[in-house]
């Protein structure tokens, strides 16, 4: 007995954990968008080690993604592929595109490009909906590894999308950022001119972040130097100094030095730009800015003489394109989009072969259904006219009969359409209302009042004859709407319709034909 009550609590308790557990999970799937912070402190709440299934995958993904948002470094991919390995990839959907945009953000962390453009595509493959901000997002970021990995046309058309999506969506600081990017993109391409009108006006744009209209002196510079060269010195040192002014970072120094050098070395201030130049080199840890730097250095030495100075930068030139050169290898990126579109087109085969299976159950289906209504529908119309038949033989056998009977129905009605219900029926109908109770109440008793000898009649030959029956036979006999009657019995149609069909049982086929002409 102890066993069992400890194993029923033992239950209970994992029970309650997983519902706790789920709770958390669904709050920071709420709140992650606007307070990551919030859903990170959380998530630090749950133990991953007790999770299985849907909760694991969803922790991990979740996980990933405010880590990724809130700046941690993510060190492994172990936690986005429990989500991409739950959900995977056959069909299209939000948790199976947000498990894959988890597994990009996570290699965008751990600067892998391949594998996080491979794992983007398959997010914005996946998406349901293409005017979201995740989907926005996927794109965006597949703009920027695009970007590193030297895809400029790729990129740009990425983040020529992302801008389209972003002002769809409204939001006009992450359309902005998108249209600086594509202004970036354009200078990487050399062309200076579309460039310069973007910076300029990003320069200028209070929907863009601070730090970014800021960047685009430091751009602008570049541009100028691109369109003028020699000839635009002081123009490029005026939008550097103005880039400065605003910087703290090493690396953002590094950058600002380095082009601060060049346009000293075209106002022929060879001392000062070397000084600058050689900063910027032993400041930078990027490639692109270190080969600048270098190729600058190389200038300012030959100008100055300096012909050992000069080889060591040319040297210094040669390694650091062979190192960029070796992490653009643009043959990687190639094979993941053919290995992408494989597997693109896979899924696309067994869709289609499960839309043709659908469609051919659902064909199956239909013409099914439409054999038995097809029978359904010949039965019925031979009842229909076989009970035709049946009320004109027995009509013409009552006919004489009828005659008399009628006569003194006729009188009845009469005498009906004289009294207060008869008027109060017209009243209703003429003010397209239903009958109060009381209303009813009125018209019952006064069928009863003036058709007390037929009612009599009828319940000698039918002793289960209701009042129901009797309401239905002589407002029929009166002439009244099949819709006042309903109203006034209170019951629908097809109640009437049946207990209609019920007489034919309950009285004889002469009574039935005197008081139902139709």
């Amino acid at each position: 007995m102890r066993k069992t009550t400890l194993i029923i609590l033992a239950i209970a308790a994992l029970c309650s954990c997983s519902r706790g557990v789920r709770k958390d999970l669904e709050q920071v799937e709420r709140i992650f968008e606007t307070d990551p912070v919030e859903a990170g402190r959380i998530l630090d709440g749950i133990d991953p080690v007790a999770l299985r299934g849907k909760q694991a995958a969803l922790y991990g993904m979740l996980r990933t993604r405010v880590d990724y948002v809130t700046g941690m470094e993510i060190m492994s991919d172990s936690l986005p592929r429990l989500a991409t390995d739950y959900w995977g990839s056959r069909r299209k959907g939000h948790y199976p595109a947000l498990s894959w945009m988890s597994l990009g953000c996570a290699y965008s962390s751990m600067e892998k490009d391949p594998e996080a453009i491979f794992a983007l595509l398959k997010s914005k493959e996946l998406f349901k909906d293409t005017l979201s901000y995740y989907y926005a997002d996927v794109i965006s970021l597949l703009g920027k590894h695009f970007m590193r990995r030297g895809l400029y046309d790729e990129a740009i058309n990425a983040y020529t999308d992302s801008r389209r999506l972003y002002h769809q969506l409204g939001d006009c600081r992450l359309e902005a950022f998108s249209e600086y990017n594509i202004g970036k993109l354009l200078f990487e391409h050399k062309d200076y001119s579309k460039a310069y009108d973007i910076m300029k006006r990003m320069q200028d744009d209070a929907c863009l972040d601070e730090y970014y209209r800021n960047s685009c002196n430091l751009y602008l510079a570049h541009i100028v130097n691109g369109l003028r060269g020699k000839d635009a010195g002081a123009e490029e040192l005026e939008y550097v100094n103005a880039y400065l002014e605003k910087v703290s970072k090493e690396e953002d120094l590094a950058a600002g030095y380095a082009m601060k050098g060049i346009a000293l070395y075209y106002l022929r201030d060879a001392d000062s730009a070397f000084i600058y130049l050689e900063r910027a080199h032993r400041m930078s840890t990027d490639l692109s800015i270190k080969i600048f730097a270098v190729k600058g250095l190389e200038w300012v030495a030959t100008q100055m003489k300096q012909y050992q100075a000069a080889w060591n930068a040319e040297i210094l030139n040669k390694q650091y394109q062979d190192e960029l050169d070796e992490m653009s290898n643009k043959s990687e990126i190639i094979q993941i989009r053919l290995q992408y579109n494989d597997e693109i087109q896979k899924h696309k085969y067994n869709a289609r072969i499960s839309k043709i299976v659908l469609f051919s159950v659902l064909i199956l289906i239909v013409v099914i259904a439409l054999t038995v209504i097809f029978y359904i529908q010949r039965d019925r119309r031979r009842e229909a006219y076989y009970v035709r038949k049946y009320d004109d033989l027995i009509q013409k056998q009552i006919e004489e009969k009828a005659k008399s009977a009628g006569n003194r129905l006729m009188e009845a009605c009469e005498a009906f359409r004289t009294g207060i219900a008869f008027n109060l029926v017209n009243d209703v109908s003429l003010q397209k209302r239903s009958f109060r109770q009381e209303e009813r109440d009125v018209v019952i008793h006064d069928i009863n009042l003036y058709f007390a000898s037929p009612i009599a009649a009828l319940r000698s030959e039918a002793d289960r004859l209701g009042q129901q029956d009797i309401n239905l036979i002589f407002c029929t006999l009166l002439g009244f709407d099949q819709d006042l009657i309903a109203d006034i019995m209170c019951t629908s149609r097809s109640n009437m319709r049946s207990i209609k069909s019920r007489l034919k049982v309950k009285i004889s086929p002469e009574s039935f034909s005197l008081y139902f002409k139709d």
